[in-house]
This record gives structure tokens, C-alpha cells and sequence, in this order.
């Protein structure tokens, strides 16, 4: 599948930080569209890792970033509303005050055989702190947070 998509990026990889029900919602391949109010600057397709927020405090899985797709919030309502795992009342409450926001498509989620809690993620050498929305981890950070939960 990922042949399909084209090459990963091999430079870097996001974390997207979620709260529980969104990661979970991915990782079951409910939710295929993220929203968020800034683009992050990288190369489809790129791997992502889902980091679950409070209560969960953990690195659950991964998926791909497909597509990024930035616009009038309308547009993204309109073509992604079934995708998204929100109803229109968060929608507008998450992008209240902007008028551009942007879909993430995402595909391919794998969960990973145990959950990495974040006291784990700190205790490692690898820098990890997770993001307020996303950040960006060189691959071998990935690769080396992903190691964890084997």
C-alpha cells in the first residue's frame, strides 16, 4: 500500500498529538481526515505517529499523512464531514476565530503491539515532548520511539 501512496518521506517523521477518541478513532480506520488550524510543512506521504493526550498520556500508533489539504473552512466541512469523526458544532468551536484551516488525509493506521506512555517516552535519550498539535522527529527518533513499545 504505501508503493501506492509513492515514497515515504525518509527525512522526518510528525507527531500529531490527539485526544484519545481521535487516535483511536484512526487507528480503527473510522476517522481519515485530521483538521487542524496550521499546516504542518511536509512531504506527502509522510509517517506520523499518534500520540494520545491526557488521560492516556501515550504513543498508540502510526498512520500516513496522504494529503494535506489547506482552504475555506467551508470546503473542508463540505468534502470531509464524513471522514472526520466530529460533528459540526466542535468543528466550528476548533477553528473558531480563523478562516482557513487544513485537512490531513490519512491512511494506513497501525497500532502498535503496546502503548508507549509518556514517562517512557521522557525516560528514553530521545528528547520527546509531546507536542500541543504537531511536531516534527527526525526518522531515526521515530524509529527509535516506535522500538518502545516492542
Amino acid at each position: 500500500m504505501i508503493d501506492e501512496l509513492g515514497g515515504i518521506d525518509q527525512d522526518r517523521m510528525v507527531v500529531l498529538s490527539l485526544k484519545p477518541r481521535f487516535a483511536e478513532a484512526i487507528l480503527a480506520g473510522d476517522k481519515t481526515v485530521e483538521f487542524r488550524r496550521t499546516a504542518p510543512k511536509i512531504d506527502v506521504p509522510t509517517r506520523a505517529l499518534l500520540y494520545a493526550t491526557t488521560p492516556v498520556r501515550a504513543l498508540l500508533g502510526t498512520c500516513i499523512v496522504a494529503d494535506v489539504q489547506s482552504g475555506d473552512l467551508a470546503v473542508l466541512w463540505r468534502e470531509h464531514r464524513s471522514r472526520c469523526a466530529l460533528t459540526y458544532h466542535e468543528f466550528q468551536r476548533y477553528f473558531e476565530g480563523v478562516e482557513v484551516g487544513t485537512a490531513l488525509t490519512l491512511a494506513q493506521p497501525q497500532s502498535l503491539s503496546s502503548k508507549v506512555p509518556l514517562q517512557d517516552l521522557r525516560a528514553k535519550p530521545t528528547g520527546f515532548r509531546p507536542p500541543q498539535s504537531f511536531a516534527y522527529v527526525d526518522t531515526n527518533t521515530g524509529n527509535r520511539l516506535l522500538r518502545m513499545a516492542a
